[in-house]
């Protein structure tokens, strides 16, 4: 019994131990039929996408190309076109792609690519005008919302591939293969890139047949005429022998019997010959490769060229084979020939012609790493053409002395194409500023990276070449960038001030852009210590004479006019334009200087030599002169904003002191003195008591400037502004009265000229109370300082207020002379005529005068009126400095 109970659960056991194994293999086998199948259908996928690739290569080789494959294609064309790295790819790309069969460009390619983008960037400008057009048609007749929206594709019917797609495949042909070339440098890589493409000749075709005899011009022509008159006769004839062919077949069709069979013949061949004339007329609009004529005629013939110039026997008419076109050319196997070629691609290269403002931020301008792409170029091409290389075994070889002409291979010189595709990336706003980083760290790493520079030429001898002052291009290329992006619309607009989107990545501009300049103070710093003349500010002795040294004038004033708009960036103000605001609409967090702020630039010295540019730069030629007064201007702003810690730093340099606080500076500058006046009283002289200067401060020997005036800071403060408000009255009083004359002369508009000038000066002292954050307390701290200035403030500001309302308004002004428009039928006197014409032109220049009057008096009314205010906001004595004036806003109280 126990035997027979083994045996059985001995069996059930090797049953289920055989099923089991059974099923095992069963699953073993299935799965490797199902990889094998996935590797049929990879392989096949990637025959697919290889036939894919070749056709847009075709396509893209003929006039006006149109890929029919979609975006899709064109990435793949682009990957398989641009080398690889040496090292382990930083960008993730797909595996499909790189079993795709290798190409390379070709002249056809090249030049189909540039088509291409054309249309495509022509096509997306029409597109938005035709949609702002439809906005303002749409505002004006609600109706127009009811029309369907234009869905054309931008490149015409076909909307099978995008722009972005002839976009992207641009970018890489003209700058992502250029820039691997560069970085390996590998004369194997650059050929296999390169292909057969070759640049097109530089040569002018009316130049090159100017060597050309009369009677080697009229042969060319005849054998052109004659060989033009043999294909229409070919064609003629050929035509001719078809229809004879086609009436012989209708005349023994009529006499056969089987009329069946004559009828389904004739059929037939009606129809051949409708396809073969409709072929015919479709071929007229198409290029010549895509159809094949019935004709003899081929506009391809290769047995005709006997030079044997043209297409290859091998190529059995595929002219446009991507395999054939993608062989090295022997010329791109030297490295002349390869300069020549990446120099061509890059000249052709910028933002606009290569349509990049289509290209969406996420899936291809961030996701293929293109603001990182341009700024290594930039700066690899642009540190090439400052130091030089005498490797001739490189793409980048250039030496120091080229001729001007002998440029079309130095690849260097084209620093300049990626740099300004980048900025205006940095500043599309349609795409969110998403290479604004980008391109301020490249920006922040041309000014950091030529410090060692920098510092070799301070520690140089002072009796080294004339050129040592002289700037590295690396940064001055830096500076001009930083000043440009600083002044441009894009960053001060109002919506400079928000961020671009709602994503992690989105950037709010003027903070990136301030955040830039803060990190490069230190750099600013060693700049300026480097082009300023060397003199001492406390004394002392100086290396020769600025104003001998054309070159170190040119550095330091160049540098100035860069390093001003920063400065202008960081606290909002453009003192050196009557200080009005940088920004547009509302402010971000950062839209004057904080204490941590000020006490940034005075820690990083960059504040002390600007002090030191301005006091160093006094012998100074009258052509400095302005680029000077706007240098003092800007240190006054920065002053202003932080009067505590930058203010009194800045007038206890006794040489600055010295210029800002003399007569003769106030009478030549009357607001920039009672400016200056002010802030050293309310940061000098205790309230009520105004007592003298007495700073006995050591200054430079050199100097030839008149003694200090003995009246206080407040004295000479309030006397300036007495001075401003009568000049002014007298300026109103002339100016109406220039207005009001019939006939002009010259030295009447230079005097109109000369008062709109003194009206200014009252409008800058108005925009100095209104857009300074402790201007009016300044100004109010040194009135208080002179027990009767408040009161003569208020006198002298009511008089120009009483003056002011005493001007005619010249509101709805419409002089004219009656009948003076008007002409009689029967009136042919010429001299009525001419004196009708006179009478029309005074009273159009009177009403244009008056019209100009109205407008400056508008703007002096305002700007009075903001200065009453201020003067009646006062309440006792000076205000203390712990009581900030940010709150009082004058400018919203005007008119």
């Amino acid at each position: 019994m126990d035997e027979k109970h083994f045996l059985r659960m001995y069996s059930k056991a090797l049953a289920e131990a055989l099923r089991t194994k059974e099923e095992e293999e069963a699953a073993e086998r299935e799965e490797l039929k199902q990889q094998k199948n996935s590797r049929n259908i990879k392989s096949s996928s990637t025959a697919a996408d290889d036939l894919n690739v070749q056709s847009a290569y075709r396509e893209l080789c003929h006039d006006d190309p149109i890929v029919t494959g979609g975006d899709r294609v064109c990435r793949q064309l682009a990957e398989v076109l641009v080398p690889k790295y040496k090292t382990t790819a930083t960008r993730s790309t797909k595996s499909d792609n790189n079993n795709l069969a290798k190409l390379a460009l070709s002249s056809p390619l090249v030049e189909g690519v540039l088509q291409a983008v054309a249309r495509a960037g022509s096509k997306a400008t029409s597109s938005t005008k035709q949609a702002n057009k439809k906005t303002e048609d749409t505002s004006q007749n609600n109706e127009d919302s009811k029309s369907p929206p234009n869905d054309e594709s931008m490149i015409g019917s076909s909307s099978i591939t995008s722009s972005e797609g002839y976009a992207q495949l641009a970018f890489a042909i003209f700058l992502e293969g250029p820039y691997r070339c560069i970085q390996q440098d590998n004369l194997d890589v650059i050929s296999q890139f390169l292909g057969s493409f070759q640049p097109p000749e530089k040569t002018n075709s009316a130049a090159a047949h100017e060597g050309l005899s009369a009677e080697e011009k009229s042969r060319l022509v005849e054998e052109a005429t004659s060989k033009i008159v043999d294909g229409i006769e070919t064609m003629s004839m050929e035509e001719d022998k078809a229809k004879a062919a086609k009436n012989n077949r209708d005349d023994d069709a009529s006499s056969s019997s089987s009329e069946f069979f004559l009828h389904n013949k004739n059929n037939n061949v009606a129809k051949e010959d409708d396809n073969n004339s409709m072929e015919e007329i479709w071929a007229e609009d198409s290029d010549p490769d895509d159809y094949e004529y019935e004709s003899s005629y081929n506009p391809y013939n290769i047995a005709g060229n006997n030079d044997g110039d043209g297409y290859d026997d091998d190529m059995d008419g595929d002219y446009f084979n991507p395999t054939q076109l993608s062989n090295p050319d022997p010329i791109n196997q030297t490295w002349e020939g390869a300069r020549k070629s990446i120099h061509h691609l890059l000249s052709s290269f910028s933002y606009g012609n290569m349509a990049l403002n289509l290209l969406s931020s996420r899936t291809c301008w961030t996701a293929l790493g293109m603001s990182e792409s341009l700024g290594d170029l930039a700066f690899t091409l642009l540190l090439a053409n400052t130091n030089g290389s005498s490797d001739t075994s490189s793409l980048l070889w250039r030496e120091k002395q080229r001729m001007e002409e002998d440029v079309d291979d130095d690849i260097t010189t084209l620093w300049d194409r990626p740099l300004f595709a980048l900025r205006d990336r940095a500043m599309d706003n349609n795409h969110g500023h998403d290479a604004l980083s980008t391109y301020l760290q490249l920006l922040c790493a041309f000014l950091s990276h030529s410090e060692e520079d920098i510092m070799s030429i301070l520690s140089s001898p002072s009796n080294d070449t004339n050129n040592a002052n002289d700037l590295p291009p690396l940064t001055a290329v830096g500076l001009s960038s930083f000043a440009t992006l600083c002044t441009s619309k894009e960053m001060t607009c109002s919506s400079s001030a928000k961020l671009c989107g709602t994503s992690i990545e989105s950037v709010c501009p003027r903070d990136e852009v301030s955040d830039a300049i803060f990190n490069s103070i230190d750099t600013l710093g060693h700049i300026i210590e480097c082009v300023r003349p060397k003199k001492s500010v406390f004394g002392g002795g100086s290396t020769g004479k600025a104003s001998n040294d054309n070159s170190t004038t040119e550095s330091w004033v160049r540098t100035a006019v860069c390093i001003i708009p920063m400065l202008e960036y960081l606290i909002n103000i453009q003192a050196r334009f009557d200080f009005q605001t940088v920004f547009e609409g509302g402010g971000s967090r950062r839209t004057t200087l904080s204490d941590s702020d000020a006490k940034a630039l005075l820690d990083s010295g960059l504040f002390r030599e600007l002090l030191s540019l301005y006091t160093c730069t006094q012998d100074e030629s009258d052509a400095s002169n302005v680029v000077r007064l706007q240098l003092l201007r800007t240190i006054f702003a920065l002053s202003v904003q932080a009067p505590e810690i930058l203010g009194r730093y800045a007038i206890r340099v006794p040489d600055l002191v010295k210029e800002v606080h003399a007569s003769i500076f106030m009478d030549e500058n009357l607001v920039d003195g009672i400016l200056w006046t002010a802030l050293g009283s309310s940061l000098l002289e205790s309230k009520l008591e105004a007592p003298k200067p007495r700073l006995k401060l050591r200054t430079n020997a050199k100097l030839n400037l008149p003694p200090v005036d003995t009246s206080s800071l407040a004295e000479r403060c309030n006397s300036g502004f007495e001075q401003l408000c009568k000049s002014c009255n007298s300026a109103l009083t002339s100016y109406k009265e220039i207005v009001e004359k019939e006939d002009q002369s010259e030295a009447d508009e230079n005097e109109a000229r000369e008062h709109k000038e003194t009206l200014g000066s009252i409008v800058k002292f108005s925009n100095y109370l209104s857009n300074c954050t402790h201007g009016i307390k300044i100004w109010l701290d040194s009135l208080n300082n002179k027990e009767d200035s408040p009161q003569k403030a208020k006198t002298a500001i009511a008089d120009l207020r009483s003056t002011l309302a005493r001007l005619p308004s010249y509101a709805g002004d419409e002089t004219g002379v009656k009948g003076a428009d008007h002409k009689k039928d029967d009136d042919n006197d010429n001299s009525s005529t001419d004196e009708h014409s006179e009478i029309r032109q005074k009273a159009t220049s009177l009403r244009q005068r008056r019209k100009d009057f109205r407008q400056v008096v508008s703007l002096v009314r305002s700007s009075v009126k903001v200065i009453a205010l201020a003067l009646e906001s006062q309440k006792g004595a000076g205000l203390s400095l712990k009581t900030p004036m940010s709150s009082y806003n004058a400018s919203s109280k005007t008119d």
